[in-house]
């Protein structure tokens, strides 16, 4: 965690949400809401951090939408900018946690210890929830505080009482603190809980009809369900420091699109598609995740009637919500990440433990290779799990020709990339990296900046280029060009790969190719990408409108 540089969200949430915790007041950062930025700034009132401003003029500025970045990047312009960074993050490891444990319980409960233990294992050697537990983001507290509603939600429906019911409350006032998709956590509360009544009226007293028994129990769902939510608010104005405004939730929602235009130009498999695609999500996830745990799922399925059987209502509590998740995030989320799944892991975690109650000697010799390479996996791309791609995608290396954005660099690997420099100086360069809110010169970098488009057709040089950066410019130059000699990125080799995140490329002069006596690996990757610049010619994409688009 330490060795990660300030990523995209945290330059402005941890800033954010320390201003809350000063001055009593949720102003910056409205379109996340404020529960996990305040718990992961809670360590920096102890650190004697000054905020950049006051609070009037914060109160005042605040009202511009775009004042939150300026406030981030003068929030970390100090020395102890990393020292600060260590300690926000520290209590999103314990929301990760605590989501382990969650997780655990769950599992155990359902098909016994060992089940839990599976379940532990997929979670912990997970590269997307081991990149984004360590960051201020909302994504895996979240996924903690909904799938603690969730299992508070079941275990008041297996013995009601006022107290669980209150904590169901809590739990999901907690959940809706934590991000504005929480939402869809209501009406699958409300399924569940009808279903519950529904299945339960079939144990009826004999003296009552079916249908009778269904129509009680489903009438005291609804006034379970309207107590539930009283709590919940209630829970919610706190977190949001009591607000005057009783409409203060619905204030915030209205701001989460105005971030990302609707029509903005979102990459998929190396095609650039304005508005994004529908199966995004899907594809995210199936490169993203290991093929371990792709197979373990499969065989989860497979094996649903021979495994440890249980209820209807315990199926339904881990089917549901990962399938209403993905459905409101694949509508409504934006495709720059297969982060705003998270909150759908944990029970697709707990529906692949139930292979661990199956009792064959062909079976357990399965899980133990699948988890084994599962360790190889994780082992061969640490510390760098944000840049994880399975090997349908061909591996972290092809990463950039799938997915762009927190998929592959996020700005986290300003720190290995500084080092690097200080081990192979390398003169002049340009740099072309995440549109991160901190300067690349505060971790050293002096780089001269390069935008995407000037990539298209660089100077000669050496070019130091972002994931991020490669993705898109890639997904350019492969639709003016085709895999034609002109898409120099496609046939150039870079001369190293810096924390799976930066791709140095040295580019010499058009025409010119390297000595041969001094060819090597790199020499060979300058040779392809000077005959690429070569064959190109001048560069007619520079100012293509797809290009602008993208600055």
């Amino acid at each position: 965690m330490a060795g990660k540089s300030l990523t995209g969200d945290e330059a402005a949430h941890l800033p954010a949400g320390y201003s809350y915790l000063v001055t009593g007041r949720v102003v910056l950062n409205p379109m996340h809401p404020p529960l996990i930025k305040e718990i992961c700034a809670l360590p920096l009132l102890f650190l004697g951090v000054e905020m950049p401003v006051d609070a009037a003029t914060l109160s005042r500025r605040g009202e511009d939408f775009t004042y939150q970045w300026r406030f981030g990047r003068e929030f970390f312009a100090r020395p102890d900018r990393d020292r600060l960074l260590f300690w926000g993050r520290v209590p999103a490891v314990l929301l990760s946690l605590g989501l382990a444990a969650l997780i655990v319980r769950w599992a155990s409960n359902l098909w016994g210890p060992l089940a839990g233990s599976l379940a532990l294992f997929l979670y912990a050697f997970d590269p997307t929830i081991t990149a984004h537990a360590q960051l201020v983001t909302t994504d895996v507290g979240f996924a903690f505080f909904a799938t603690l509603f969730l299992y508070a939600l079941r275990q008041y429906l297996g013995t009601p009482s006022a107290l669980r019911l209150a904590g169901c409350g809590v739990a999901l006032g907690l959940a809706l603190g934590a991000k504005f998709s929480a939402l869809s956590l209501i009406p699958l509360a409300a399924l569940l809980i009808g279903a519950a009544a529904w299945l339960g009226a079939a144990e009826a007293s004999e003296n009552e009809s079916l249908a009778t028994a269904r129509a009680r129990r489903l009438w005291s769902a609804c006034g379970a369900f309207a107590r539930l939510l009283v709590v919940a608010y209630a829970v919610l104005w706190l977190v949001y420091l009591a607000p005057a405004d009783p409409l203060f939730y619905l204030k915030g929602l209205r701001t989460v699109q105005r971030d990302i235009a609707g029509d903005f130009p979102f990459l998929l498999h190396g095609t650039i598609r304005p508005g994004g695609h529908p199966a995004y999500f899907l594809i995210a996830w199936l490169v993203k995740t290991p093929l371990p745990t792709l197979v373990l799922l499969g065989l989860a399925i497979a094996s649903v009637r021979r495994a440890r059987r249980i209820g209807r209502l315990d199926e339904l509590f881990l089917v549901a919500p990962p399938l209403v998740l993905f459905a409101g995030y694949s509508m409504r989320a934006a495709q720059i990440g297969v982060r705003y799944l998270i909150p759908c892991f944990p029970f697709l975690f707990l529906f692949a433990a139930r292979t661990a109650s199956l009792s064959s000697r062909r079976v357990s010799t399965l899980l133990a290779a699948l988890l084994a390479w599962s360790v190889v996996e994780f082992a061969a791309i640490s510390p760098d799990h944000l840049s994880y791609f399975n090997q349908l995608a061909g591996g972290s290396r092809g990463g950039p020709r799938w997915l762009d954005d927190s998929n592959v660099d996020w700005g986290q690997g300003f720190v290995q990339l500084r080092d690097y420099l200080r081990r192979h100086p390398v003169g002049p360069y340009r740099l072309c990296h995440f549109p991160s809110n901190l300067d690349p010169k505060n971790y050293g970098i002096d780089g001269e900046p390069i935008w995407i488009d000037a990539i298209l057709s660089p100077p000669p040089g050496t070019l130091i280029l972002s994931a991020h950066c490669v993705a898109r410019a890639q997904a350019l130059l492969a639709q003016q060009y085709g895999d034609g000699p002109q898409n120099w990125l496609a046939h150039g080799v870079p001369e190293a790969i810096v924390g799976h995140a930066y791709y140095v490329y040295a580019i010499g002069p058009r025409g010119t190719d390297p000595p041969a006596a001094e060819e090597g690996a790199a020499t060979r990757g300058q040779r392809s990408v000077n005959n690429a610049l070569h064959s190109s010619g001048a560069n007619s994409t520079a100012n293509s409108p797809a290009s602008r688009a993208l600055l």
